[in-house]
């Protein structure tokens, strides 16, 4: 379920801003429809594109300071080859298979498109999470654990996507955030953030959760970061009625976007499942996409990056200090002149049919050949490690020898010490005729940078690759394939991003995982991979995963804090251009109450016949099978009175299915 939205302003336009608080949160009730929303860019002006080819051949072909004002350090692209370079370390990988849509219809009976997919590492376990599915396996490769997301999150509405997921090797802990959203008729639209923080570096084990709830608007696309004092998440806040949509409170019907929100939690009341303390710097429409950095070596400066929404050469480093319980949140904004950036074009693939791409429920069809859609110029990722900070996009280059754009990716080093300061910019794209999308990244301890890729040709579907760029000698490209392409990848949707992380256990071993067109039942036909790389490094999880059956049950435990299952609010300040900027107002709250990190009962869900903790047509056709004498008894009897009138009738199955197709909005409590 796609919905069409407008979320980077290229005209340079003002787009109205609207301060969101969270509000109380509605009566749980679990889902398992996701909605994924675009941010299409405007078209550039009359003679752009010719402008953007010449300035991309600068970039690509000779070295030298690209357009744009100031003066910016020279931009490398680096061709991607199979070629070992003599004297370097021997690459290491080891590929395991991941989600696929036939397995988001095993746990939700939804297939979909996209699956966004993430992963995380902890001492001894993988977690993997797609749109509305997530999976814990060990480093071989071992199903633990396979559940919906909906459920796991405790999702209040129908429609939920974009899950995020790390793991913090400071405090040992598990942290992830997921997005849901409801378009109401007559009453207040609703949107939420939910927030889950492990108990212990066990995944399968209890979980903290919290929900952040907003009215008229939504959270959308977040980013997680992390530091030793704040985890920080950043979304885009979306009107739920626009566009199109009627006049309705909420931002902006005519443009959707509201702008970049960032939150700033109190990280110790996190991992204590305590009432949590944060700092809201509420939508800014002079910001989009912000991602937090992952910090992957000590420190309290959390940083953020983003891309200018007036101009193409500019990115924006967002420097945040202190905590909320502190009262001394502070931030400041360096703006960093680059390249030129602009979106890339389709990424074709092989396939013989037409270049199909879908954009809020609206389908374009260019024409043979095949293609994926490579996305935007929005900022995928961040992460730093000592003083050092990486952020990754996907772009627009032209590869030497070539004769049309293609999508490459697009990182840049920034040096942290002082005022930030760019150091290098990479293309990452050819040679003639290849396409790269989607860079997930991630530094080992050298500062050799690992990067998840989807790569595609005229002559191959799309497959999942991993680029690695050795720090010394510089600019030393390796590339492995980590699974590849099946199928042509019809769906008009390839996805938003991928995932990578560093192995807690040998941090020189990075884990990633990517996206392949899978030749599969569902229509949509992706399937994710993952796999772990070094250089020199034997990692754990070198072995062939066994054959196992796969529990379609979440973590053992969950909890939510006792008494307090929606934070209340602290200071709201504005973020602006001004050099430095310190929230005021931000009382330090006192916790009521610590929930223990122990299992507490589990309620009948109404609708849930099958006890998987999702509400889906499985329940419905159990019903039927029932009322038709196929079966004796539901296996959780006590879901299957959907009406709420005693009695488990035909009637029960019709009301699920009402509700999994979003006809109506709840099921009785």
């Amino acid at each position: 379920d796609s919905l069409q939205a407008i979320g980077i302003d290229t005209s340079g336009q003002d787009v109205p801003s609207v301060q969101v608080s969270p509000e109380p949160a509605q009566s749980m009730k679990l889902s398992s429809v996701f909605s994924v929303r675009d941010l299409p860019e405007a078209a550039p002006d009359g003679g752009a594109s010719e402008a953007l080819a010449t300035g991309l051949r600068r970039a690509t072909e000779v070295s030298g300071s690209p357009d744009g004002a100031g003066q910016a350090p020279d931009v490398t692209l680096l061709v991607a080859s199979v070629a070992e370079p003599a004297g370097v370390p021997e690459l290491m990988i080891t590929s395991f298979e991941g989600l696929d849509v036939d397995d988001r219809v095993a746990v939700t009976g939804f297939s979909g498109t996209p699956p966004d997919p993430q992963i995380a590492v902890g001492p001894t376990h993988l977690m993997e999470m797609v749109n509305s599915v997530g999976r814990i396996y060990d480093k071989n490769g071992n199903a633990l654990a396979t559940f919906g997301l909906g459920s796991f999150f405790n999702v209040p509405h129908v429609r939920h996507f974009d899950p995020k997921v790390i793991y913090d090797d400071f405090s040992g802990r598990w942290f992830s955030v997921y997005v849901s959203r409801l378009d109401n008729v007559s009453s207040a639209d609703e949107g939420t953030l939910h927030v889950a923080v492990s108990q212990t570096s066990d995944p399968t084990a209890g979980w903290y959760l919290y929900h952040f709830g907003y009215v008229d608007v939504f959270p959308d696309y977040p980013g997680i970061g992390v530091t030793d004092d704040k985890f920080t998440v950043s979304t885009n806040v979306f009107d739920v009625d626009g566009p199109p949509g009627d006049l309705a409170p909420g931002c902006s019907v005519i443009s959707g976007f509201c702008g970049a929100e960032i939150k700033v939690f109190e990280k110790a009341e996190l991992l204590a499942g305590e009432t949590v303390s944060w700092v809201n710097y509420p939508a800014d429409s002079s910001l989009s996409t912000v991602r937090p950095a992952h910090s992957l070596t000590p420190t309290t400066d959390q940083f953020l990056t983003t891309w200018s929404t007036i101009s193409f050469t500019v990115l924006r480093v967002i420097k945040i200090t202190g905590t909320p319980d502190g009262g001394d949140v502070a931030t400041t904004i360096t703006n960093l002149p680059t390249r030129e950036h602009r979106s890339p074009p389709p990424a074709i693939t092989a396939g013989g049919g037409d270049c199909i791409l879908l954009d809020g429920g609206e389908e374009t069809n260019l024409g043979p050949p095949s293609c994926i859609n490579a996305g935007d110029r929005r900022m995928l990722e961040a992460v730093w490690r000592d003083n050092i900070l990486w952020t990754a996009a996907s772009t627009a280059c032209l590869p030497p020898g070539d004769t049309s754009l293609r999508s490459c990716a697009y990182l840049v080093e920034i040096e942290t010490v002082g005022t930030p300061s760019l150091v290098e910019e990479l293309l990452i794209g050819g040679p003639a005729g290849h396409y790269y999308a989607y860079p997930a990244i991630r530094m080992d301890t050298t500062s050799n940078l690992f990067v998840s890729l989807t790569h595609t040709t005229a002559e191959i579907f799309a497959e999942a690759v991993v680029v690695t760029r050795l720090a010394d000698p510089p600019n030393t490209l390796s590339t492995r394939l980590l699974r590849a392409g099946e199928v042509v990848h019809t769906s008009g949707r390839w996805g938003d991003y991928l995932g990578a992380a560093v192995d807690p256990s040998e941090p020189d071993c990075i884990w990633v995982v990517g996206q392949y067109a899978k030749d599969i039942f569902a229509p949509e036909k992706w399937g994710t991979v993952f796999g772990v790389t070094s250089y020199g490094q034997d990692c754990e999880g070198a072995t062939t995963p066994t054959s196992t059956p796969i529990p379609t049950s979440g973590p053992t435990a969950t909890a939510i804090p006792t008494d307090t299952p929606v934070p209340q609010a602290t200071a709201t300040p504005t973020l602006t251009d001004t050099p430095t900027r310190t929230p005021t107002n931000t009382p330090t709250h006192t916790p009521t109450h610590t929930p223990t990190p122990t299992s507490t009962p589990t309620p009948v869900l109404v609708g849930d016949t099958n006890c998987d903790r999702v509400v889906n047509p499985l329940d419905a056709t159990l019903i039927l099978q029932l009322v038709a004498g196929l079966i004796t008894a539901l296996p959780c009897p006590g879901g299957g009175d959907a009406d709420g009138n005693g009695v488990t009738n035909i009637v029960d199955a019709t009301v699920i299915l009402q509700f999994s197709a979003g006809m109506i909005n709840s099921l009785p409590p």
